[in-house]
């Protein structure tokens, strides 16, 4: 957005923390479409929300139920939300659309995949998080193989890196190792602005600390590597 792109972007997480961070104000004064019904048949009236942060969003509430059991639809319900925006038109009118995604398994994450160019994979190196990256890099190459050949998958970004931690520095330098083509170069460590930025639904490179425009710095490397990746 301060390069000036517009930007769409669909929460597809029942947990709502996007668009509770990209809207700032209360639910009840949420307007437009909600996501969940991207995944109704022939939804082609679609009315994104303004946001004060320059975003526009299809949001979904705090822990929305009615957006959880879309697990129970038909798996063929995945085709929805991208076949809806299409016929809709108004993909046009953004420059990038970014797709929030539970990081469990199943037809939201699907769905997003569908409806994506290029995907990006935050993982976290401590305890078992690491557990299920194979079953999401599967679900990934299933999605390319059977709904959406266009799909790229820009890889890994090891996230919330605690550097202090001897486990964690040993296992990303496993993972590197183990999938070199699939890790990103850069990285992000575990800071204290961040939750501070995600709190205040503000970019971290805004907030006038040292810490925070080091986390800055590490957030910016990661999008121009995705861009670069991007095209």
């Amino acid at each position: 957005m301060e390069a000036g792109y517009r930007v769409l972007a669909v929460d597809f997480d029942p947990q709502g923390n996007t668009s509770s961070r990209l809207s700032q104000s209360d639910e009840a004064n949420y307007t437009g479409t909600p996501s969940v019904r991207l995944f109704d048949e022939n939804m082609h009236e679609i009315q994104p929300m303004k946001c004060v942060r320059g975003m526009d969003l299809i949001w979904t509430t705090k822990n929305d139920p009615e957006l959880s059991e879309i697990e129970s639809l038909p798996l063929n319900c995945v085709v929805n939300p991208i076949t809806n925006l299409k016929a809709s038109g108004i993909l046009d009118n953004y420059d990038y659309v970014l797709v929030d995604c539970p990081p469990s398994l199943g037809r939201k994450l699907v769905a997003a995949l569908t409806m994506s160019t290029h995907v990006i994979c935050p993982v976290q190196v401590s305890g078992f998080a690491l557990d299920g990256v194979e079953g999401l890099l599967n679900t990934i190459i299933s999605v390319q193989e059977e709904l959406n050949p266009e799909l790229e998958n820009t890889g890994m970004v090891i996230n919330n890196l605690k550097r202090g931690f001897e486990e964690d520095m040993i296992t990303r330098d496993e993972l590197r190792k183990a999938v070199p083509d699939l890790v990103y170069k850069s990285e992000i460590g575990v800071r204290g602005q961040l939750d501070v930025a995600n709190l205040n639904g503000v970019p971290v490179w805004s907030i006038k600390k040292t810490s925070a425009r080091e986390a800055g710095k590490e957030i910016r490397a990661v999008i121009e590597e995705l861009m670069e990746k991007v095209g």
